[in-house]
């Protein structure tokens, strides 16, 4: 192919690193297959007659096309070339994420299926590789059903209310690593703040005996090192950190004032032959719940969240650039927020990881599905496992929130089998993820069976607060805005109290609509956010809120900034409001 300047070029996952890769985004050839009757007569058979821009689903401007014509299927092509010496060993083809179903060929040889919109995965394709030229084919199936976990993507071509424009096929980083025959295919890290030490497990691909070796670094400094007897796939091991005269065990912890990281570099080795070396990071950081109050390291924590969805005009889940990323994390801690709620969607890696350097606690949300069923079940299920095992090292997660708003169990408050089901996705997620916050149904029906009580409540003011959760106990046992707080038979079980989603307030001139009253100008907006955050502050049992919303979205206007990250209100306001 001939040079391009390609879009999201930087590396796709710095939490799990290889030196060895090479993207793959750019240019591709693609057709859409309405009717997907092209795979019919084989691969060879599809009539590319379009391109488009990776990794920006066909329904964005920046992919080129910019439809939201509906097609079954469509299909991508692209040639890639790889040097001998980079097939001695494993070469793996890396996908970020591909909504819905994707299935890919090499060399017009299968190489595999993934289903899951929102998640990555990848195959080893050194045996589909020759030198020089090779033919990658991926063909992406999506629909309009609404048990598949789709998050904010309407289910139809027409965006609306707070549902937006679909996003189909490839939307996340295509990318290439090369290792050794033997590799190192997850890393797991778990940090025990009251011990004072960090807990790994490492999975390895291997045919014979091989060791592990750590090395862990704080700012180029290194604190140690380690070296094990790697197991038959899964090895464990822990390293305690010690005060010195450089590093107080205090200097290591993760906060979003000072969001210190650890560095760790894992190699496979056998016979003094390195056969893979990954690079990634964690912090030391821990969060739990005592009674009504919530604590990050063993001091008291009150959430200041806002509410962001991960849509830009131009590219819709996809950012146009790894700057725009950083820019929303820098943007909601200018604003006065220390954590962010990422609603309906599972990031992008690059995402997680400004929230890690620079420190933002991050509610991780499971898309949700809207129909139950048992195969809505399954995906669902699938998805939730994949996005913890993918994003179990980042510091900056805090929450995981499976549920909102009884979407996909909208008859929990009297069936039985969706009120199960909610309470053993708690369950599995504890099993999965002891170290974070756990939430049931986020905003009302809820189960007893939750970490924390988050209500959402888009009708607060000054005036009505205090008659509303004056007596909260009264409140838990009834209703918010026509909504029983807990479904029939739960009751509120003592855990922390959040309001959850709250404000959305939106400029009469804005046009497009939000969830509360319309104001008149920048000074009544100012007005309407500091009576509505002092009401909250006001009261001693709320642990924290969720403001909706960092941006516009399409035709939802109750953004803090504009679609393109403009402030309708100064910053240094909104801090003054919001911090």
């Amino acid at each position: 192919m001939k040079a391009q300047t390609i879009m999201r070029s930087e590396l796709p996952n710095p939490a799990f690193a290889r030196n060895n890769w090479r993207i793959l985004n750019g240019q591709w050839d693609f057709a859409f297959d309405p009717e997907d009757q092209f795979q019919r007569g084989g691969v060879d058979g599809v009539k590319f007659d379009r391109t488009i821009q990776v990794p920006f689903c066909y329904e964005s401007e920046l992919s080129g096309i910019n439809t939201d014509e509906p097609s079954k299927s469509v299909w991508y092509r692209r040639s890639f070339t790889v040097e001998e010496a980079e097939l001695s060993g494993s070469v793996l083809l890396h996908f970020g994420a591909v909504d819905h179903v994707a299935r890919v060929w090499v060399n017009g040889t299968y190489a595999g299926c993934h289903e899951g919109g929102f998640t990555p995965f990848y195959f080893e394709i050194g045996g589909l590789l020759k030198k020089g030229e090779n033919v990658l084919v991926v063909k992406a199936e999506d629909s309009y059903a609404q048990e598949v976990p789709r998050g904010k993507q309407v289910w139809g071509r027409e965006p609306r209310t707070c549902f937006y424009r679909n996003t189909t096929g490839i939307w996340q980083s295509v990318w290439l690593e090369f290792t050794g025959r033997d590799y190192i295919t997850d890393i797991r890290i778990t940090p025990d703040l009251d011990q004072n030490r960090a807990h790994f497990e490492i999975r390895t691909r291997k045919e014979q005996a091989a060791d592990i070796a750590l090395t862990i670094r704080k700012d180029g400094e290194v604190l140690g090192t380690m070296t094990v007897c790697a197991g038959d796939r899964r090895t464990c091991c822990s390293f305690g950190f010690r005060e010195n005269g450089v590093n107080a065990i205090w200097d290591l912890y993760w906060t979003p004032e000072f969001p210190t990281l650890l560095d760790v570099e894992v190699r496979l080795i056998r016979d003094g032959q390195v056969l893979d070396t990954v690079n990634t990071y964690f912090g030391m950081r821990k969060i739990h719940v005592c009674g009504e109050r919530i604590f990050l390291n063993n001091t008291l924590l009150y959430q200041r969240l806002v509410l962001d969805q991960g849509y830009w005009p131009k590219g819709l889940m996809t950012a146009p650039s790894d700057e725009d990323i950083r820019k929303d994390v820098e943007l909601a801690k200018a604003m006065g927020f220390n954590g962010a709620r990422k609603h309906q969607k599972i990031e992008d890696p690059r995402y997680y990881y400004w929230a890690d350097k620079l420190g933002l606690l991050i509610w991780g949300e499971l898309p949700s599905n809207y129909d139950f069923t048992p195969e809505g079940q399954r995906m669902l299920m699938n998805e939730l496992q994949a996005f913890i095992k993918r994003d179990y090292n980042h510091p900056c997660i805090m929450t995981w929130i499976p549920f909102n708003e009884s979407w996909g169990v909208h008859q929990i408050v009297g069936d039985p089998k969706q009120k199960a089901f909610v309470k053993g996705v708690y369950y599995l997620i504890k099993s999965l993820d002891d170290t974070r916050l756990i939430g049931s149904n986020d905003g009302w029906e809820q189960i007893g069976l939750t970490d924390f009580c988050g209500i959402h409540d888009y009708d607060i003011t000054p005036t009505n607060f205090a008659d509303r959760y004056g007596d909260i106990e009264e409140t838990m046992r009834g209703s918010v805005n026509f909504k029983p707080v807990y479904a029939r038979g739960e009751a509120y079980n003592g855990s922390p109290i959040l309001i959850t989603e709250m404000g959305g307030v939106k400029l009469k001139n804005d046009g497009g609509w939000g969830y509360n009253q319309d104001v008149e100008n920048e000074e009544r907006m100012v007005e309407y956010l500091r009576g509505m955050m002092q009401a909250i502050r006001s009261h001693k049992r709320v642990r924290g809120f969720c403001y909706t919303q960092l941006t516009d979205i399409q035709q939802e206007t109750n953004g803090l900034l504009d679609a393109d990250r403009n402030p309708k209100v100064p910053i240094e306001i909104m801090r003054a409001i919001f911090g």
